[in-house]
């Protein structure tokens, strides 16, 4: 299990690969918990991810109070190496956080977390490796 973002005792994120082709990723919160596991595509999105995954609300959505809701997003990227960031940063965006998991075999992965508020946002924000060989949409 790789810690990807630590916010305090009762809130985080989690993932983690029983094998090479599971993951199951979690959203803790003091309120609401997402987890989600499942089987990576046959085809990568782009090259170099192997998974980008929408955002999941970060508590239970009210309506009304949508304006305090931040998405928070999960991507696996092949390899351990690179380091990932805004670019065209959205309004109102987090930081990307990420950590490295290597498995027996020597491979290893990279879990990204990031959010961002709740809505469309600037639909050319990316985020991106440092060498911008591996680019994929804000609001996947």
């Amino acid at each position: 299990m790789t810690v990807i973002h630590r916010v305090d005792d009762d809130n985080g994120e989690l993932a983690w690969m029983p094998d090479g082709h599971t993951f199951c990723y979690a959203l803790v919160r003091r309120a609401k918990t997402t987890l989600v596991c499942g089987t990576l595509p046959d085809r990568a999105p782009a090259p170099g991810l192997l998974l980008v995954r929408r955002g999941d609300p970060d508590q239970v959505l009210e309506q009304g109070k949508e304006g305090r809701t931040r998405m928070v997003s999960f991507v696996i990227a092949e390899g351990g190496h690179r380091h990932f960031d805004h670019v065209g940063r959205a309004a109102g965006a987090g930081p990307v956080n990420q950590a490295v998991a290597r498995f027996p075999s020597g491979r290893m992965v990279t879990f990204l977390t990031f959010d961002r508020p709740y809505g469309p946002i600037n639909s050319k924000a990316e985020i991106c490796s440092t060498d911008q060989s591996v680019c994929f949409p804000s609001q996947p």
